[in-house]
């Protein structure tokens, strides 16, 4: 009896996986996204079969850049990263984030990231608005 739920667990995580791998690698998109509107702090996000590209540079208290390079697995709009984070190109350490993105009837994207790329100050927000950038 355990042995058949233990069967029917681990083949449902390997759906699920098989399906995050496959919507990876079927996704290919990028977005620009930027703080309440504020071109200092801005985000561009590249997704392309399987492999993610993001730079990041903002103005906190003072200037702030990095670049993030790695893979990543999509479950509906829930996007799952595991790669190395360039600071300033002077450090690297390898990371896994998480964000989600919408897109709305009218065009616009919004990111949501707990995220602690951005400068995480009292104007700074975890919800970002920005397009979708046609390839």
């Amino acid at each position: 009896m355990l042995n058949k739920a233990l069967i029917g667990i681990v083949s449902a995580l390997v759906f699920l996986f098989i399906q995050a791998v496959i919507s990876s690698v079927n996704t290919k998109a990028t977005y620009e996204f930027s703080t309440n509107n504020n071109i200092e702090d801005t985000l561009k996000l590249t997704l392309n079969d399987g492999h993610v590209s993001m730079l990041i540079s903002n103005n906190c208290k003072t200037y702030y850049s990095s670049r993030f390079d790695g893979v990543f697995l999509r479950f509906q709009n829930h996007y799952y990263l595991f790669g190395i984070e360039h600071i300033d190109n002077n450090n690297s350490q390898l990371t896994f984030s998480n964000f989600f993105i919408d897109l709305l009837r009218s065009g616009d994207a919004i990111y949501i990231s707990r995220s602690p790329s951005f400068c995480q100050s009292n104007d700074s927000s975890d919800v970002l608005l920005g397009k979708r950038i046609i390839n």
